[in-house]
């Protein structure tokens, strides 16, 4: 016959104090990425790069890293369009592997990473961000939902060179992406149209625009 269960070695509830107040019962605090990005700038600058040949090219990703620990690294990547329309994409990380951070930062730069100074990386970001803004387009949405912004330090922290050039030869460029559908063009167009003016800005589209250019 099977042994009766001795009722001493029954297994217990824990105690509770019913008399323990809610404001004394500590929350579990879950420390992510997200929280690093809303506290990136509390870390210190780790590097910041270009796209090699960004002069030229008129657009590059904008690398900023900060160090978050010896081993990991908060990040953020902007791509700049210097010639008319600012910031176009961004993304952020963090918690993120410093040796993985390394490894893709090629990928990041579109070819060979260059080097740049603090104050370079932010000239272009914001320049490109308000240059833009004159004539009409709002950064990416993701470089205030992802926190990029909160990598980024303010705008009035470092002192412009005012050697970084907006626009190509005075005036807006718009070069249509791969991604630019008829829709997009079109709406670009009529913005420039609307803020700069006929005849005030350049542009190379994947389509014929001459319709959009109707008075």
């Amino acid at each position: 016959m099977p042994k009766k269960l001795n009722k001493d070695k029954r297994p217990r509830s824990p105690k509770r104090n019913p008399q323990i107040p809610l404001s004394r019962v500590r929350p579990v605090k879950i420390i992510g990425p997200r929280y690093y990005l809303q506290h990136a700038r509390e870390f210190p600058i780790l590097g910041c790069w270009v796209m090699s040949g960004w002069k030229e090219e008129g657009i590059t990703p904008v690398v900023i890293a900060r160090q978050q620990d010896q081993e990991k690294v908060i990040f953020a990547v902007c791509m700049v369009d210097l010639f008319c329309l600012g910031i176009k994409d961004a993304f952020a990380n963090a918690d993120f592997s410093k040796a993985r951070f390394m490894r893709e930062l090629p990928q990041m730069c579109i070819g060979f990473p260059e080097p740049c100074s603090i104050e370079l990386a932010h000239e272009i970001i914001y320049g490109g961000l308000e240059y833009a803004q004159r004539y009409g387009f709002e950064p990416h949405r993701d470089f205030t939902t992802q926190m990029c912004d909160q990598v980024l330090d303010p705008p009035e922290a470092h002192a412009r060179t005012n050697h970084v050039k907006f626009g190509k030869k005075g005036k807006p460029f718009y070069i249509s992406g791969p991604h630019d559908d008829e829709r997009r063009i079109k709406s670009i167009m009529d913005t420039l149209m609307r803020t700069a003016g006929k005849g005030k800005f350049d542009f190379v589209a994947g389509i014929n625009p001459a319709d959009f250019l109707e008075e």
